[in-house]
């Protein structure tokens, strides 16, 4: 074998024991991984040696071996040549030519001759050695081949050996790099759970007065609007009664919330709110940080690396300063440093579990510009495996005034997921971005637009516009559709909403209260006019009762008792007086008495009405009372 080839291997292991001792003095395992490599790379050294010196023997050898041949050759070839000169001149001397000279010559040829004997014998006992030598040289042969096979089984120990070492290395930096990120994962919480919550006396009491309202909403006024609805068919929207009540709580409290949420969040109050969402890798970040540079190198880009973005929802808005802070679990808002907001990845809060408790989103401002009358919310999407995030998601989308959905031209495809989600949880203007178009040939751009547009429009879902966009498209083919976006109204005019809607239902009670009085005292008046009828027809009654008592006369007579008597003409009116007593009046009056027992219960039932209806009244006018008290400071 060459010895060049050894060397290269020894070199080889060599270098390969002082990488893996000092890659592994990482770890106490690598070290005893390391002393056990030293011992056999020592113990190859010594085996090569005796390989390589074996080998020398053997070569040295085959060296003499070649030099007896070459002697031999020689010697064989000057016999040749003075055998073909004594063939000549024994021909000469046949011919009759012979001289002197081949006298001695022939004397030569016996000195030739013995010489040749010698050497034959000389050869004999060499070729003797020679076998011996060839035996010699097969046994180092075979050795040699034997070294070869254990050279082949180091190396391929040392094969084993490094992949050993390269595994152990890899796992070495596996382990190094689960090591940072848990690190990291503790300064990112211990940071968080020593931020200091940024609160004023005037966000103080601004909050404590959305609150009164919140309460006053969620209590008093849905109270009320569950007692009137309940009670009478008022009208809301296409419903009426008791079938009102249930949308219109649900109406009031959706609003309320969204109310009160951009209340408390100062980056959103008055500003018109778009919320990003889109796979992982689809160009959100790049889009926003597009909006918020406006292409002007100057103004410095989102801090947040593509990781960050898919972890927690993130605000970005305009300020008079540039600040980073996040809301808490329990709704309050604190403020971080901006190299902990840099911390933030998946990796690092995979780390952390129950985040959602302690992060619900960030919210950063910047002292920009391009940010005017405007709040950008990035978020993880709705692919997360986590409801709460899920859930925390949605909840934050509500609040925005539009949502631009992103997608890759290169993907071509729509999430399933979060069309369903978008359907039953999202009622937004849906504005749908096909981003890196400059990826992508006209065609292929328009059979991708056309595939989301038949997949949303079959989901019932409406597109207000499709956006094309790119690293290379004009800003403007992503802020026209921003600018075009219109607030949501309701959420600004809540307050005077929940006013109108008082003013509403108090004036409703008014009408109806007035329409009651109108009717009890018509009722009345009814009741008065049965009553002056009965009084006349009682009154004609006594008067047919004076008028009988007056017919009979008592009469006394001399032969015959004293007793009441009356002409025929008398018996005839007295009869005419007793049938209009017994038949004719009571038949008049029996109706009216029917009439009057009706007027007095309709009017029972008016007045009944009326009072209700006056304390639903005072009701609501105590609740506008109540409402106008609380909206004074807001």
């Amino acid at each position: 074998m060459d010895s060049t080839i050894i060397i290269y291997i020894i070199v080889d292991i060599i270098i390969a024991v002082f990488i893996w001792l000092y890659c592994s003095g990482q770890t106490s395992n690598s070290k005893t991984l390391a002393s056990q490599l030293s011992v056999e790379n020592e113990r190859l050294k010594t085996k090569l040696a005796e390989t390589e010196k074996k080998l020398t023997n053997s070569v040295d050898l085959e060296n003499e071996l070649d030099k007896i041949e070459s002697k031999y050759k020689a010697l064989l070839k000057e016999a040749n040549e003075q055998c073909a000169q004594l063939d000549e001149q024994l021909k000469n001397a046949i011919d009759g030519k012979s001289d002197n000279s081949i006298k001695e010559q022939l004397a030569q040829t016996k000195e030739l001759k013995k010489k040749i004997e010698d050497l034959e014998e000389e050869l004999e006992e060499n070729e003797d050695d020679i076998s011996d030598l060839k035996n010699k040289i097969d046994s180092k042969k075979k050795e040699n081949e034997e070294l070869q096979e254990n050279l082949r089984k180091e190396k391929k120990q040392t094969t084993n050996l490094r992949e050993e070492l390269s595994s152990a290395r890899q796992a070495l930096e596996e382990k190094v790099k689960e090591l940072k990120i848990k690190m990291g994962s503790l300064d990112f919480i211990q940071e968080i759970l020593s931020a200091k919550e940024i609160s004023t006396e005037d966000t103080q009491k601004l909050y404590k007065r959305i609150n009164t309202f919140e309460s006053f909403v969620k209590g008093s006024y849905l109270d009320l609007n569950s007692y009137l609805y309940n009670r009478y068919d008022i009208p809301w929207k296409e419903f009426i009664g008791k079938q009102a009540i249930v949308p219109k709580k649900q109406y009031v409290i959706d609003h309320c919330d969204q109310w009160t949420a951009t209340k408390r969040k100062s980056w959103l109050d008055g500003k018109r709110t778009i919320a990003f969402v889109g796979e992982f890798s689809a160009g959100k970040t790049s889009i926003v940080n597009r909006i918020l540079t406006q292409d002007n190198p100057d103004i410095p880009e989102l801090p947040v690396s593509t990781k960050a973005t898919t972890a927690i929802p993130t605000y970005i808005a305009g300020g008079s300063v540039v600040s980073y802070s996040f809301i808490s679990g329990d709704g309050r808002r604190k403020e971080i440093l901006e190299d902990t907001f840099k911390k933030v990845s998946k990796e690092v809060l995979d780390q952390i579990k129950g985040v959602s408790s302690l992060i619900k989103y960030f919210v950063m401002t910047y002292k920009n510009p391009n940010l005017n009358g405007l709040s950008i919310l990035d978020t993880p999407g709705f692919n997360s495996n986590d409801s709460e995030d899920r859930d925390r998601t949605i909840d934050v989308i509500n609040e925005c005034d539009a949502l631009f959905w992103v997608f890759d031209v290169n993907d071509g495809t729509v999430n399933r997921s979060s069309i369903s989600i978008i359907k039953e949880k999202l009622n937004k203007p849906l504005y749908i971005v096909i981003n890196k178009v400059d990826t992508k040939s006209e065609t292929e751009i328009q059979k991708v637009e056309e595939l989301i547009q038949k997949t949303l429009k079959k989901e019932g879902l409406k597109i207000e516009q499709f956006i094309r966009f790119s690293s290379k498209a004009s800003i403007e083919d992503i802020m026209t559709p921003i600018h075009s976006v219109k607030k949501i109204e309701s959420r600004e005019n809540f307050i005077s909403e929940i006013k109108e809607d008082l003013e509403y239902l108090l004036k409703e009670r008014e009408e109806k209260v007035g329409k009651l009085k109108k009717s009890s005292e018509e009722e009345r008046e009814e009741g008065n006019k049965i009553i002056d009828d009965l009084a006349e027809d009682f009154n004609l009654l006594y008067k047919d009762c004076e008028a009988v008592l007056q017919i009979p006369r008592w009469e006394t007579h001399f032969f015959s008792s004293d007793r009441y008597e009356m002409s025929e003409e008398e018996y005839g009116q007295l009869i005419q007086l007793l049938d209009n007593i017994a038949v004719e009046r009571p038949k008049a009056i029996a109706p009216k008495i029917d009439n009057l027992r009706d007027n007095s219960e309709k009017t029972q039932k008016t007045y009944s009405k009326l009072y209700n209806m006056r304390l639903a009244q005072q009701s609501i006018s105590k609740c506008l009372e109540q409402y106008k008290k609380i909206t004074k400071e807001l």
